[in-house]
């Protein structure tokens, strides 16, 4: 059976962080300055050189959502509409995959949606990860560029908060 048109953007119910199994006592402390401390930071060249190096953690740099954020904007933004599913959670990933597509040319920048190991967020828009950052990162001006538009095209929820590093759930890289 599929979803009918009118019940394509009913409302996804937002985490609650009290009912999450995550516990942010229990979370690696993410830091919303840019600079990595030194245990994240990937050296290249040990990781080359050194057989056994072990890279750090992978982190990733940007803005936490929910799913609810990603129905907003494709509907705000007047995406076209998802084929028709019969999987509310199909439903979900595809628009989540039309918005990624809509907002990353928007900003003219490769964005990347994440699973974050967060209790207040199903997921996170991605500008950097900790281990390309060195090749990936913009200049200062063309950062603010595309801050502004992911904040300008989400609203308010993005709009309120600044960038910020969001360690990956396990085995969740989408």
């Amino acid at each position: 059976m599929n979803i009918p048109d009118e019940e394509i953007y009913s409302p996804c119910p937002r985490p609650n962080p009290a009912k999450s199994r995550i516990r942010p006592e229990g979370l690696p402390k993410c830091s919303t300055e840019k600079m990595l401390p030194e245990e994240y930071r990937l050296n290249v060249r040990r990781w080359r050189l050194e057989p056994g190096y072990i890279k750090p953690r992978k982190l990733f740099y940007g803005f936490g959502v929910d799913i609810q954020d990603f129905i907003d904007y494709h509907q705000r933004h007047q995406i076209p509409r998802p084929p028709p599913m019969d999987n509310r959670a199909s439903l979900w990933h595809y628009i989540m995959d039309d918005v990624m597509e809509d907002l990353s040319a928007h900003c003219r920048f490769e964005l990347e949606r994440i699973l974050p190991l967060s209790p207040k967020y199903d997921c996170a828009i991605a500008l950097y990860n900790s281990h390309h950052i060195s090749v990936t990162e913009l200049e200062d001006d063309e950062e603010e560029d595309v801050i502004q538009v992911i904040q300008e095209r989400f609203g308010e929820v993005v709009a309120r908060q600044r960038p910020q590093w969001f360690f990956l759930r396990m085995d969740s890289s989408h």
